[in-house]
């Protein structure tokens, strides 16, 4: 009877510990590399017909096979890599299986129509009216009683953007000077409503006489426009919408993106350079070179740069279109980036691309490069503001655009992908307008 007793309790031992390294197995799969790879798939994905795209895979997990003819799945790279060959434009399904037989869930593949571009690397100078008026500091109001600060006083801020005039929306220094002329000839306050980050707030500002100007003041000194200096990044040949810098045009003071309310570019001719070293990016000196070669409108500015209209192809720099690169088809090694350095005629530079960040979601920076041209190098040490939207191409794709500088390290580079560039809504959007 003991010893019946001690089987079972044996055998039950046994069970735990089976149903233990069993959970243990599962927990074990569950964090292994291969399953991260599956469980971090796109879904769905997207291919450009007539062209591959290839994914990280385990070579003891067995890859899919299509259920169209529309996409082939290749195995290469001694089964670490599935490339996935798009034939024509529309859907098909990979089903997938744990083990070869134990069915998951199918990956939905989207065989899309390449997007065909010109690349750009001009440079261009951007002028634009932002939406509402950026407070840049306060000039004290000379008054018969003394020198006094009413917007300061009130509480107004360097960097807030005033965004309303009592019930009317900001729109110009001229209008504000107005308003404020008007409050005070009537001995009340102005109401002026700003916005700094996510506060918004209206304060009431008493205009102060001043005997110098003959009119009421209250100290303010604001700006309505922004400009800058940077690059071409592509245009479509078809419909003359671009995309240029790779990243927000900001105010200048709080580096936040200015609302753009329209704007215009025109060609820069770059007449010199000052060298970048560590913690002191360098940048390109540019001129206004009129609208010989680069002239358009200005109708967005978003997280990837500006968009608008140009009003005829420029006639330096590339002709020929590119298709533009999926993340997935960028790989880290060889590169070119188009920028000017003198003038307005691009050139091609040699640069690696050190890292390129698996992204399903736009973000400003996926990739890391380093430049390796050694005439860039001499010229500049490497990337200097003014470069930024200076387009990235790689295995005659446009992969992406140049961002932002490393600033310890000016021989290093960021750029974000073109595909994000390309997906801003604002390029697709009609607006008769621009």
């Amino acid at each position: 009877m003991a010893r019946g007793q001690h089987d079972r309790g044996r055998q039950g031992w046994r069970r735990k510990a089976a149903g233990l390294a069993g959970a243990v197995a599962v927990v074990a799969i569950g964090f292994s590399s291969p399953v991260d790879r599956w469980m971090a798939l796109p879904s769905p994905i997207e291919v450009p017909a007539g062209q591959e795209v290839a994914f990280a895979w385990s070579p003891w997990l067995p890859w899919p096979t299509a259920s169209s003819a529309q996409c082939r799945p290749l195995l290469t790279g001694h089964g670490s890599r599935l490339t996935l060959l798009a034939t024509g434009a529309g859907y098909c399904r990979l089903p997938l299986r744990w083990f070869g037989w134990l069915p998951w869930r199918s990956l939905p593949v989207k065989v899309t129509k390449p997007v065909d571009v010109i690349p750009g690397g001009e440079s261009v100078g951007v002028l634009v009216h932002t939406r509402g008026l950026l407070v840049t500091g306060f000039s004290p109001v000379e008054a018969s009683v003394g020198r006094r600060d009413p917007a300061e006083t009130a509480g107004i801020q360097r960097g807030d953007i005033i965004v309303r005039i009592g019930r009317r929306t900001a729109g110009s220094g001229n209008g504000l000077r107005q308003a404020v002329n008007r409050a005070g000839h009537r001995h009340r306050p102005v109401e002026l409503t700003t916005v700094s980050g996510k506060r918004r707030q209206t304060w009431p500002v008493w205009p102060v006489w001043s005997p110098r100007t003959h009119r009421y003041q209250i100290g303010l000194r604001t700006e309505d426009r922004a400009s800058g200096v940077g690059t071409l990044t592509f245009y479509f040949p078809s419909s003359g919408r671009y995309a240029a810098l790779g990243h927000s045009l900001t105010d200048g003071l709080t580096r936040q993106p200015a609302a753009v309310l329209g704007g215009q570019i025109l060609g820069a001719a770059i007449v010199g350079i000052v060298d970048g070293t560590a913690n002191h990016p360098g940048q390109k000196v540019g001129v206004l070179a009129g609208s010989r070669n680069i002239a358009g409108s200005v109708r967005h500015n978003g997280e990837f740069g500006i968009v608008g209209r140009l009003r005829h192809p420029p006639f330096l720099g590339p002709a020929r279109p590119v298709p533009i690169a999926l993340p997935d088809q960028v790989r880290p090694g060889p590169a070119r980036i188009l920028t000017v350095l003198k003038g307005q005629q691009p050139q091609a530079f040699a640069i690696d691309i050190l890292a390129a960040t698996r992204q399903t979601a736009p973000e400003t920076k996926g990739l890391l490069f380093k430049v390796t041209d050694p005439r860039l190098l001499a010229k500049t040490g490497g990337v200097v503001q003014g470069m930024s939207g200076s387009p990235i191409l790689q295995d005659g794709r446009l992969v992406g655009a140049v961002t932002h500088v490393l600033v310890g390290r000016p021989s290093l580079g960021f750029g974000c992908y073109a595909y994000w560039m390309v997906s801003q809504s604002a390029l697709s959007d009609p607006s008769p307008g621009d």
